[in-house]
Order: structure tokens, then sequence, then C-alpha cells
């Protein structure tokens, strides 16, 4: 394992026990064991590495920390192109880090972290899994059944319930964040809800 990936560890490590809304969602799984996911490349990856978003004390640490580790970590896709379109698989890319099949394997809970670059629309989507989405850099309009939509930036944070469908745009910004998982099917993947009707 790359020493990049153990410093983006560690570094998640120091943002979530800092915080408390991450500490609130889900303890810091005791269960890790170092596995041997291989790097895989992303086209964001490149971007990532290039982008200089406004520093923020609280979370550009972590950014940085992305940034070097971009080359080393596992990047996954669980969209086609036929569902959302070249432009968005080449500007979205998301790696596991804590999880069950992360670079660091739990069964306590996931933690992501995932790039969405500007001017891109996710479209809506659940997972049996509760989620909280933490921003690290940039912003987005998030969408949510049942919740009013909000802007967020850096250090803000937006709950997911089970099986609640969500959306979310970037415009003039791309977004990077921490997306932490709990509860049920910690393997399962997102559904787009129009993929369901």
């Amino acid at each position: 394992m790359h020493n990049t990936v153990i410093k983006l560890l560690d570094e998640v490590k120091q943002l979530w026990m800092a915080t408390d809304s991450l500490k609130a969602f889900t303890d810091w799984p005791d269960d890790l064991i170092a596995s041997n996911s291989a790097p895989n490349p992303a086209p964001a990856a490149e971007k990532i590495m290039a982008w200089r978003p406004p520093e923020n004390s609280e979370t550009s640490p972590l950014v940085h920390t992305v940034q070097q580790a971009a080359f080393h970590v596992n990047w996954q896709f669980i969209y086609t192109e036929e569902e959302v379109g070249r432009h968005f698989l080449d500007n979205y890319a998301y790696f596991e880090l804590i999880g069950p099949t992360g670079h660091f394997q739990s069964d306590q809970c996931c933690a992501f972290i995932g790039y969405w670059g500007p001017g891109l629309f996710y479209p809506a989507h659940h997972h049996a899994s509760e989620e909280l989405y933490f921003v690290l850099a940039g912003h987005a309009l998030f969408e949510s059944d049942g919740d009013g939509p909000a802007t967020l930036g850096p250090a803000a944070h937006r709950f997911h319930a089970s099986h609640q469908p969500h959306a979310m745009t970037t415009t003039d910004s791309a977004i990077l964040t921490l997306v932490l998982w709990r509860g049920p099917d910690l393997t399962g993947l997102s559904q787009l809800v129009s993929a369901d009707n």
C-alpha cells in the first residue's frame, strides 16, 4: 500500500475525531485490516490533482492528501455510460477507503471519497445504508425527498436515510466529499431512481 493512502487514513481519522457530525453518525471502526487494493485509474484523478479550491482550515489538510493519493487509490464507477453519459463518467469517481471492500477493510461502516466536477447532475438515487455527506472542498446543490434543497460547501453535511432518494448538482465548482455509510448492506450499490421505474 502506498504511503499516501496510509496518510489518507490518518487524515480522515483526525477530521472524524474532531468533527461532531461525523462522530455522531458512527464510531471510528475498530476492526480495520489493510487490504491489497490495487490502484485503479480514473480520468477525474488528474482534475483532482490540478484543482486549487479555496483553503479551509478544517478540511484542506485532507483535501491535499486526497490529491497526493489520487493515482494510488482504487477508483470505482457504478454507473454505465448509458445511464449517466460519458461526460459524467469523465468527471466523477469515488473510492472506498474504509469498508468491506475498501483499502482498509471493515464490517462496521464505510468511508468513501467522492468527486464530481463542475456542471454535473447526479440523478436521484438511493441505497439501503444510511449516509452522511461531508463536504471537503467546493460546493453543490443537494436535493432529497422530504428535505429542502441546500447548497453546501466545506465542512457542511447532509444526512440521507435508508432508501431516501437524493440527487446533487454542481454548477461553477467541483465538489470533493467524504461519504460515510452505516447500517444494512454496506456492500450494496446505489440504484438510480429512474432505473427502478
